[in-house]
């Protein structure tokens, strides 16, 4: 019996145990966003009950699609990734499909080498998070597979398909809160500087700076790498100057949690001699002593929004100029900032 034949006839079975149409079965197979909740139930209900496993190899033969796609990320320590990871497993799982998970550490030799194993593999998609290809890389990847970009610059060209975080707004809320605390003298830890997010961030708080009247001293800003251990030693920096800041604004919550290490092992009370803010709200950012105060990045629905993007460039539902999807942040007050 060839694939083909095999895989109709177990098809069948799904549909009739399911109580719905072939072509259901099929969409629901094929990750087809058209399909209704209790329809696309009834098949996954269904194809467990008949313990239908689905033949790839025919399916490819006969879609010309693999059922997989690729998710590539800078990180898998920091906890920011693998919720954003989570959102496009969650999504990819509804739609029946599998990702491939890539960590790069953001190096770019390792960006390309898994860019070429995942399209050796036949891919249907990559979603790329801050990726560190140029562009004349970037379209010609573009154009060889659906591609979802997260983080990049806003001058990136209209083809791409791009879902980014508002940084500007969330380090306007941070920086909004700790002047309304009193605080003038607020330093800042940035990330790497290759990546928008990063270089957006340092720009919109020396812009805050400025529109506040408060001085810029570059002494307060240094640059970290989004590890605890950088902002261990950015605080210990900041805290031995001979006028240290009131408070100390770090480009993401790992910093922000190193910077809290260092300064209460120097004995400094937070936040009554120092207030730290942060920027991820990840879990962990609840459970330290005293809780960081931090701005809420939606990392879940980052992840959600990346597949649900992908999905429409693979079912051909994008217009010719790529999609953009601008995400909010949100502050979360814990017990980190106080009074200047």
């Amino acid at each position: 019996v060839s694939p083909e034949v095999e895989f109709m006839s177990t098809i069948k079975d799904v549909a009739r145990e399911a109580g719905v149409s072939l072509g259901t079965v099929s969409n629901v197979l094929n990750g087809k966003p058209n399909v209704k909740k209790e329809n696309r139930e009834k098949v996954q209900k269904a194809i467990r009950k008949v313990g239908f496993q689905y033949n790839m190899a025919a399916s490819f033969l006969r879609t010309k699609t693999s059922k997989n796609i690729g998710l590539i990320i800078p990180s898998i320590t920091n906890p920011y990734y693998p919720e954003l990871a989570r959102g496009v497993a969650d999504s990819a799982r509804i739609a029946s499909l599998t990702v491939f998970l890539c960590n790069d550490d953001r190096d770019v030799s390792k960006e390309h080498r898994y860019v070429d194993e995942l399209l050796s593999k036949g891919v249907d998609g990559i979603i790329l998070v801050k990726p560190q290809m140029n562009l004349t890389e970037l379209q010609e990847l573009n154009r060889h597979t659906a591609l979802v970009l997260v983080d990049v610059g806003e001058d990136i060209g209209t083809e791409f398909h791009v879902i980014n975080v508002c940084d500007e707004q969330g380090i306007i809320q941070g920086m909004t809160l700790l002047r309304q605390y009193g605080h003038k003298k607020i330093a800042f830890v940035s990330g790497l500087l290759e990546s928008y997010s990063s270089k957006c961030r340092v720009q919109t708080y020396r812009r805050c700076l400025a529109d506040y009247g408060f001085e810029y001293r570059p002494e307060y800003v240094i640059s970290g790498n989004y590890d605890w251990q950088s902002g261990y030693t950015a605080a210990r920096q900041l805290m031995q100057l001979d006028d240290p800041p009131t408070a100390i604004f770090t480009s993401n919550d790992l910093m922000a949690l190193g910077a809290i290490k260092s300064t209460l092992e120097k004995g400094i009370r937070i936040p009554e001699e120092l207030s730290i803010l942060g920027f991820d709200d990840i879990d962990m950012s609840n459970l330290c002593t005293p809780a960081l105060t931090t701005i809420h990045q939606p990392k879940y629905e980052i992840g959600i929004e990346s597949m649900n993007m992908l999905l429409a460039c693979m079912n051909g539902e994008t217009q010719k100029n790529g999609m953009k999807t601008i995400l909010e942040t949100r502050l979360v007050f814990r017990d980190s900032v106080g009074y200047a």
